[in-house]
């Protein structure tokens, strides 16, 4: 799942600056996704554009925005962190950057600033669901589960038919309480309105209701391209992965963890979790 809404994004900043091991699953045959000649080149030329001295603050404030954009998306996150940190210097209240900026800080582990940073967003726009989202999952990190479970049932209710929402829910509930968490996963799975998505097959599996093959065999249903396959494979690796390492099996939840980065989507929440999980599990 990205840690962001795209599409509000844009809008958003548009709006601000006018106003201011054994028996694991074969990984599945997609090749990693590389930076492209056309990343480079939308790099190349939003930075030329930037060198123009005719160029006024709001279109300038929106190149940078986007060449940060391309800049996260293939995992340069010095890069992006410069520009987004150099958007402040502009407006330092855009609420977008602060979350960018707190994902970060959740990344390297340095979970004060992440949220510092998460609050900031939230006093900006209390209606920024991702917002409520990245915070949960700090919460979760640093043990403040009650804490992290309200914050990841706010950015539920924003959308309850998203399977991943529920899984997040379910793996800070299950920290409070395993049983009730597994009744309120079954419960909020019945009320799916799809349940033909591989993100509802994960929680099918979750649920007993599947096994692990054919979890991989339906996620290549609808596959368009392979974008798309490596999106699918870095999730359902990285919850695989919770599940057993739920189970005790760490030497399986590793192996899965390493085949979600595997594909290389950089700003989608399981790649970066599990990193944090294979650093974890190194240190035990």
């Amino acid at each position: 799942m990205r840690l962001f809404n795209l599409n509000m994004l844009s809008c958003m900043l548009a709006a601000l600056i006018l106003s201011g091991c054994s028996h694991l699953p074969q990984p599945l045959p997609v090749v990693p996704l590389q930076v492209s000649y056309d990343d480079e080149l939308k790099i190349a030329q939003i930075s030329q554009q930037l060198s123009r001295r005719d160029l006024d603050v709001a279109s300038k404030m929106q190149l940078i925005f986007e060449r940060g954009m391309v800049y996260d998306s293939l995992g340069f996150k010095a890069f992006a962190q410069s520009d987004f940190n150099h958007l402040l210097s502009f407006n330092p209240e855009i609420p977008d950057i602060y979350n960018f900026l707190g994902n970060y800080a959740l990344r390297d582990g340095d979970f004060d600033n992440a949220i510092m940073a998460f609050n900031t967003t939230l006093e900006l726009d209390p209606n920024y669901a991702y917002a409520y989202f990245n915070r949960a999952i700090t919460l979760y990190r640093t043990g403040h589960y009650q804490a992290a479970q309200l914050d990841a049932e706010k950015f539920y209710q924003y959308d309850v038919n998203e399977p991943i929402r529920i899984l997040w829910l379910y793996l800070i509930e299950k920290e409070l309480d395993t049983k009730p968490a597994l009744t309120q996963l079954k419960k909020r799975y019945d009320l799916l309105n799809d349940k033909s998505s591989y993100g509802s097959d994960i929680i099918a599996f979750y649920l007993g209701k599947m096994n692990e093959s054919k979890l991989m065999q339906n996620l290549q249903q609808g596959v368009e391209n392979d974008r798309q396959l490596a999106e699918r494979l870095c999730e359902v690796y990285f919850y695989l992965g919770k599940y057993y390492q739920s189970k005790g099996n760490n030497e399986r939840a590793k192996m899965l963890f390493k085949y979600a980065l595997a594909n290389n989507i950089y700003n989608f929440v399981e790649h970066q979790q599990a990193l944090y999980e294979i650093k974890l599990l190194d240190e035990k």
